[in-house]
């Protein structure tokens, strides 16, 4: 029996030995790199990612734009942002884009060695629906009334106090419930449960179409706030071979929204085509709702300095009024949370 348990003790470390060499080597023998050369890339997208909010990703994806980047980019949907900044600051993936009131968070009150190095969303994509005989059309309107948002705090909750506070109008005195993102949350509002609502561009369009009593607020006409952001951990920001997957990560978005730029003359119809060649996007289903949506994420790509860069000063201006509400301490350096050298220069 020894001579049997001997050779059972040496196959358990065997397979151990194996087991460790799988972890360090993706797929146990298929490395970083796929057998045609490009290097694997995980995106961490924090919605679902059948959605026109990722139409840059999904553009790149099926156009072939990461491929002619030497790069095979894998997309995993997390729960949010907090767990996605947690996975790259773990070094578990390479990127994820999140919101720039998110990242500076992170960073400035949690000190987490996180880097925000590009951006395609340079204004926000929330918005805000009152009821035409109540409207709000003007931050200062918010002061006092019952604001339903997706979830307890957040960037919409965040996004709603920069609203106010740019108008002078202190947190406390705009009230908040949750009414979560069902479809059924506009009732709420018709019938006085609430006085406006917190949703996103794609259901801010779709509302335009099929409620004509619906008053969408833009946030953009009163903050600075709301863009987002492509993050990722300092230690992979300062590795060369990482370094320059980002950059060309970055190139290959470059290429889709110009691509979806090019395509709006066309009435979108080529974008909407390779989407739905690989993807299954709910807002494609009614085309003229899709145009205007996509339209929407024209504007936002097309309002910064370059397509996919941040300005530096805008991004001062962020801290400054994230600082306002108190939800920064003021006296940082924002600078630091920011790597302005990972987008190609092509790109610009």
């Amino acid at each position: 029996m020894t001579p049997i348990r001997v050779r059972r003790g040496r196959l358990l470390r065997l397979l151990a030995v194996v087991l460790a060499a799988c972890a360090v080597v993706t797929a146990c023998g298929g490395g970083d790199t796929t057998d045609d050369g490009r290097q694997r890339m995980t995106f961490l997208n924090i919605l679902p990612l059948e959605s026109l909010s990722y139409s840059a990703e999904l553009i790149a994806d099926t156009q072939g734009f990461f491929a002619a980047r030497g790069l095979d980019v894998t997309f995993e949907t997390t729960q949010g942002s907090a767990p996605a900044i947690q996975t790259v600051l773990a070094g578990s993936a390479e990127v994820t884009r999140i919101g720039d009131i998110e990242t500076m968070i992170a960073a400035g009150n949690r000190n987490a060695p996180l880097v925000a190095f590009g951006e395609v969303i340079h204004r926000g994509t929330i918005r805000m629906v009152s009821a035409a005989d109540d409207p709000i059309t003007q931050a200062g309107q918010f002061r006092g009334k019952l604001v339903g948002t997706p979830s307890e705090g957040g960037t919409s909750s965040i996004t709603l106090d920069l609203v106010a506070g740019s108008a002078g109008v202190p947190p406390a005195e705009v009230r908040r419930q949750v009414v979560g993102l069902a479809p059924g949350v506009f009732d709420l509002l018709t019938a006085g449960r609430i006085d406006a609502y917190i949703v996103s561009l794609d259901t801010s369009v779709q509302l335009q179409r099929t409620r004509p009593q619906a008053v969408i607020f833009d946030p953009n006409d009163a903050i600075t706030a709301g863009a987002q952001v492509y993050a990722t951990s300092r230690a992979t920001a300062q590795d060369p071979a990482e370094r320059d997957k980002l950059r060309r990560y970055m190139a290959a978005i470059d290429d889709a929204v110009r691509f979806i730029a090019a395509d709006e003359a066309n009435g979108f119809r080529a974008t909407m085509a390779a989407i739905s060649s690989k993807y299954r996007v709910p807002a494609l289903g009614d085309p003229e709702t899709a145009r205007l949506a996509l339209a929407g994420y024209v504007d936002s790509y097309t309002a910064g300095e370059t397509p996919v860069g941040i300005s530096p000063q805008r991004w001062r201006q962020t801290y400054d009024e994230i600082t306002g509400i108190g939800q920064l301490p003021p006296g940082l350096d924002p600078a630091q949370w920011l790597d302005t050298g990972i987008p190609p220069a092509g790109t610009s």
